[in-house]
């Protein structure tokens, strides 16, 4: 007790002091506080800021659909071999140049060129089988003609002979066979003298047994002719017998049957000219082997059926290839189009000639492309379509470049301000716009396309604002400007 009691006098005596200090605090904190007020004073006599603004104004923009793809060439060619063999040779390389028809592989071919070989081998000896038909025709047509002439004079002849046997001797032969009896008579009675009188000579030594068989043999004639002359003066006297004109008429058939079997032979020339058709039949297969041999060693070379650039090289010396699989890859260098996907809602919107913005490659390069192609029918999956646009040379595409094609298929209702009013403001874009007493306000805005007149802006802006498109850098919100001109459309 007595402690708290030397305390409190003690506070009573420093209280004097303690309110001078607190009364200093409070004097010292209005001074600061003026000061504070000298500050601001100064802070709001910051000069304006001079800058230029447009008044944006709600317009008609076209709504366009974008597409992307990648630039194919027009043609491209990927070339394949026709038979199995082995490569024996490459001649060129990526990125070469060929003209259409240059080799630009080549097959093994020694059992193609063997094959050739073998077929005409056998087209000579077809050859030469139809050569020999042919003669044989002409040869049997020969034959045939005169063996049918020949038995054609044969009947006559026995028809002639049949007749002269069934009218019998005539006078004139009657006298002609007694007249060859008396000559036959004359003859041997001159053989008969002469014999005899040889005998004499012989008997006598005169002549050799040699000459008198001579004579010996003369008379044996003359008496055999002088019977066969009696013989037949007796068959003219007596005339045709039975037996004489059966075997006449047997003849004149023989003569008929021989002509009959001479025109048979007709049949033969018929079927001599069936195997020459078989023969030159033949011929046309053989022909038709040879060429069928050519084409095949033709497949083992492989040449180019563009002029382009090479763009797969997929074999090498060595390797066996096979039909359908493709060794190289030839694109032709002229013109490239641009292959994109559009959506069916938008495919309505684009026809065969319609112009297209395209833009081409990492760098953007724009221009305008034609649509050249529609696919017909649209991928069941995505329900898009294939579009073909052909590009213009100035733009230098390239083969397997990425490509986006844009056309509008709309209108609606946009504000556009110029690039140079957008600005970035911790990853939003926002803009300037004039408020009360020429205050600069800062907006938000969402952005939309870019198009040629600027940007478009979606939302945060209102037809009749006034947005700054200069000095928007060093503006601040709230900050004071001066206006260069109020309006400023047409920028």
């Amino acid at each position: 007790m007595i402690g708290e009691q030397k305390g409190m006098s003690r506070l009573r005596k420093h209280w004097p002091i303690l309110a001078a200090v607190a009364l200093a605090a409070v004097i010292l904190g209005f001074v600061l506080r003026g000061r504070h007020t000298g500050t601001d004073a100064k802070t709001e006599a910051v000069p304006e800021i001079v800058a230029t603004a447009v008044t944006v104004r709600a317009s008609q923009m076209p709504e366009e659909v974008s597409a992307s793809g990648t630039v194919r060439p027009i043609v491209e060619s990927k070339i394949a071999p026709k038979i199995m063999s082995n490569v024996a040779a490459v001649y060129v390389r990526e990125g070469d140049h060929v003209r259409a028809g240059q080799v630009l592989v080549r097959l093994e071919s020694r059992d193609l060129q063997a094959q050739l070989a073998q077929a005409q081998a056998g087209l000579s000896a077809a050859a030469a089988g139809s050569g020999r038909a042919y003669t044989a025709i002409d040869l049997q047509k020969a034959q045939t003609s005169t063996s049918i002439a020949s038995a054609e004079a044969g009947l006559r002849a026995a028809r002639e002979q049949l007749s002269l046997v069934k009218a019998g001797p005539r006078r004139q032969q009657r006298a002609q066979a007694h007249l060859a009896v008396a000559q036959a008579e004359a003859q041997f009675r001159n053989a008969e003298t002469e014999l005899n009188r040889y005998k004499r000579l012989y008997e006598e030594d005169v002549v050799p047994k040699q000459r008198l068989d001579s004579v010996q043999t003369s008379y044996d004639i003359a008496k055999a002719q002088l019977e066969s002359a009696r013989e037949q003066a007796s068959l003219t006297e007596e005339g045709s017998r039975t037996q004489e004109i059966q075997t006449a008429e047997q003849q004149v058939r023989q003569a008929e049957e021989a002509l009959r079997m001479a025109k048979a032979s007709v049949v033969q020339n018929r079927m001599s000219v069936s195997n020459a058709k078989v023969a030159a039949s033949q011929v046309s297969q053989a022909r038709a082997a040879v060429a069928y041999a050519r084409t095949q060693l033709g497949y083992s070379v492989i040449a180019s059926p563009i002029s382009g650039v090479v763009s797969q090289r997929l074999v090498d010396p060595g390797d066996t290839v096979s039909p359908g699989i493709p060794v190289m890859a030839v694109q032709a260098d002229s013109n490239y189009r641009l292959e994109v996907t559009v959506p069916e809602s938008s495919a309505k919107n684009v026809f065969v000639g319609k112009r297209v913005s395209v833009s081409i490659g990492a760098d953007s390069r724009t221009g305008e492309g034609t649509v050249a192609v529609i696919s017909p029918a649209g991928d069941p999956a995505s329900h898009k379509f294939i579009v073909k646009v052909e590009l213009p040379a100035a733009l230098g595409a390239r083969s397997g470049e990425f490509g986006r094609i844009s056309f509008p298929v709309g209108y609606s209702q946009g504000i556009i301000v110029p690039p140079s009013a957008v600005h970035d403001e911790g990853g939003l874009p926002m803009v300037f716009i004039v408020g009360e007493q020429s205050r600069a306000r800062m907006q938000a805005i969402k952005v939309g396309r870019k198009t040629a007149g600027g940007v478009e802006i979606l939302s945060g802006l209102e037809d009749g604002d006034r947005v700054i498109v200069s000095n928007s850098g060093v503006l601040e919100d709230g900050a004071k400007v001066r206006l260069s001109f109020s309006k400023g459309e047409g920028w």
